[in-house]
């Protein structure tokens, strides 16, 4: 069972720092009909809504999404569903940002590194992930033995690139906490994505990468 340790948002940040819009992109193939791209709408919408408070009424989330309560309850009977469906989206726009970071090339410090670039630009994603009471579970998206994060990490141990004296579960925890740090940072204004996807590489080579041996 993983140990990892999802960071979750402080209820002391202000809320301006969590209330920001994101380009909706739904990562599941547009489906042709007209019923296919509202029931995307929705849970695209729901997905930016709930970033920012995932305590928001499906009122919210319909206006969100430009349409009336009773078209949004056509698609989603009631909060439970759209929630189902939200957890689903977020679970395939995590394997698509898995897939673009080409988990299998180069080192598995490489890998990792560029797992996290990707990651950080999951943006309201993230939001859900971090939320307090969070209405999405990473740990539910994949088991053990196909972890993404786990993969890199076990072939950085093996091929020297990754330090062999820190636990995976540090690891999986340090990289969680990174990723949240990087995102409070670009929700807030502070950074741009691809700035704060800069520092948290530079972090995380310097940190979890193996010492290089000493010249004589």
């Amino acid at each position: 069972m993983r140990m990892y340790s999802y960071p979750q948002w402080n209820s002391n940040v202000p809320k301006k720092t969590r209330d920001v819009r994101y380009d909706r992109q739904v990562v599941t193939t547009p489906g042709p009909s007209k019923a296919e791209r509202t029931r995307r709408d929705i849970v695209g919408a729901a997905i930016e809504v709930w970033a920012a408070d995932n305590a928001a009424s499906l009122g919210d989330v319909a206006q969100r999404a430009g349409v009336g309560r009773t078209t949004l309850h056509r698609y989603y009977t009631d909060r439970a569903q759209l929630v189902a469906a939200v957890d689903q989206e977020c679970a395939a726009r995590y394997v698509a940002a898995v897939v673009r970071s080409r988990p299998d090339e180069g080192s598995g410090r490489d890998a990792l590194l560029r797992m996290c670039t990707e990651l950080i630009q999951l943006g309201p994603v993230l939001g859900l992930v971090f939320a307090d009471n969070a209405l999405v579970d990473p740990e539910t998206w994949f088991d053990d033995e196909n972890d993404p994060l786990g993969a890199v990490v076990a072939r950085g141990y093996a091929d020297g690139s990754l330090a062999e004296d820190l636990p995976g579960d540090w690891i999986g925890t340090f990289v969680w906490t990174s990723l949240f740090a990087a995102h409070l940072v670009v929700s807030s204004g502070m950074h741009t994505w691809h700035e704060a996807a800069g520092l948290l590489t530079r972090t995380l080579s310097s940190g979890l990468a193996a010492p290089t041996p000493r010249r004589p």
